[in-house]
C-alpha cells in the first residue's frame, strides 16, 4: 500500500493532533480496524478506527482510496462517542 498526503496538511495535523500521517499504517493496516464509509464535499471517504497498542488508545484516520494508494486526510485520537462505537463493533461484530 502506498500512502500519500498533502505536506502542508501533514504539518498542520502534527501541530493540531500530535500525529504524523507517516504513522497512518498503524490504523489502516491493523487487523482490528473498523471502517465506516462517509461522504464529504461529494467525495467518498473512509473513516477508519483501530486500537493502537503502541499508544494504548483508539485512533481515527480519514482517507480516500485511489487504486493502490491511500490518501490521508485526517489522523487523530478518537472522540469518546467514536470509541464507544468502536468498542461495540469489537465486542459484537469483529471476527478473528
Amino acid at each position: 500500500m502506498i500512502y500519500e498526503w498533502d505536506e502542508t496538511k501533514r504539518q498542520a495535523n502534527i501541530e493540531k493532533h500530535g500525529l504524523d500521517f507517516e504513522d497512518a499504517r498503524l490504523v489502516y493496516e491493523s487487523r482490528y480496524r473498523f471502517e465506516l464509509p462517509i461522504k464529504r464535499s461529494g467525495e467518498e471517504r473512509l473513516q477508519v478506527f483501530a486500537y493502537v497498542f503502541d499508544l494504548l488508545t483508539v485512533l481515527t484516520l480519514v482517507v480516500t482510496r485511489r487504486s493502490e494508494r491511500v490518501r490521508c486526510i485526517s489522523f487523530r485520537r478518537a472522540h469518546t462517542e467514536e470509541i464507544e462505537v468502536y468498542h461495540d463493533w469489537l465486542a459484537n461484530e469483529f471476527k478473528e
